[in-house]
């Protein structure tokens, strides 16, 4: 055991907010900004979106998100609007197929549906939708347990990637976000996301606590240069974030009449091809070992 290290994070509770940033932010790995045995690619298969569904159920299930269901997939109904995108990061020498250990979704606001967040926070999202801003929340997080503990690599890029996304691609205004407490910190002293809301009981994660963060695409940028700007270049979130380019990601042709397998599937189509599918092969669960 560390000492030092533990010292210090029974101490950063009870040191004032400057100065735990700058501890915090001073402490960061070194930043990869690609991992050789690590491929992003955004699901467009049948079998790829009910991967990664099945990734994040049974990671959700073990942290007491959700109760178990059957077929073992967490699909929500925001996952039918066509702007939504799921991201997943497999091993490049997965000989099995594209078995996601990282998966993110990603979704646009929607007149009808609106956002996941809108369960709790309706108030707070209305707030940014009254000053036409363009809104989108990044949601369905998990990573295999295998690939989680001590590794900050693989969530950091998905991180780039979504914000990448979210700022070139569909030019958002916001990226919205909900957490458990336990981790509102690595959002707000790390990632710069400011607190729009908390509650003791959210509906939406088997009623666990829940805290409601947004960013400012629009200068978040300029935010990290602030901060991060001086730092060496392999703690130098700026860096990673705007200057590195955005995370490699694969992805697929478009349709092709002739070929199914290369068909991108989106919103309601992708969900009711995933469910029709998912009552029909065997779906095996997580295992950690």
């Amino acid at each position: 055991m560390n000492i030092s290290n533990t010292l210090t994070k029974l101490l950063l509770p009870y040191v004032p907010a400057y100065f735990r940033k700058r501890i915090i932010r001073g402490r960061l790995p070194d930043l990869q900004t690609n991992l050789d045995d690590i491929t992003f690619c955004e699901a467009c298969s049948i079998e790829e979106y009910m991967s990664c569904f099945r990734l994040l159920h049974d990671v959700y299930v073990k942290a007491g998100f959700i109760q178990p269901t059957t077929p073992p997939l967490r699909i929500i109904r925001h996952h039918s609007n066509p702007e939504a995108r799921v991201f997943m990061g497999c091993l490049t020498d997965n000989q099995a197929g594209k078995t996601p250990i990282y998966t993110a979704s990603l979704f646009p606001d929607d007149k009808q549906e609106g956002l996941p967040m809108d369960i709790g926070f309706k108030r707070q999202v209305d707030e940014l939708r009254s000053q036409g801003r363009r809104l989108v929340e990044v949601g369905c997080l998990a990573s295999h347990p295998l690939y989680r503990k001590g590794n900050k690599h693989i969530p950091m890029l998905g991180n780039r990637l979504l914000v990448s996304y979210a700022i070139n691609t569909i030019c958002a205004d916001d990226l919205l976000i909900t957490i458990h407490p336990k981790y509102l910190k690595i959002y707000e002293d790390i990632l710069l996301f400011e607190k729009i809301g908390q509650i003791s009981s959210f509906s939406y994660v088997n009623n666990n606590p829940a805290v409601a963060l947004r960013v400012d695409l629009n200068t978040v940028a300029q935010r990290f240069k602030e901060i991060y700007g001086n730092m060496p270049k392999k703690k130098n979130l700026y860096h990673f974030f705007f200057e590195s380019g955005s995370t490699p990601i694969e992805l697929p042709f478009e349709e092709n009449e002739d070929e199914e397998k290369v068909k991108r599937y989106y919103g309601a189509d992708m969900i009711e091809r995933v469910i029709a599918y998912s009552a029909t092969p065997q779906i095996l669960p997580l295992t950690s070992g």
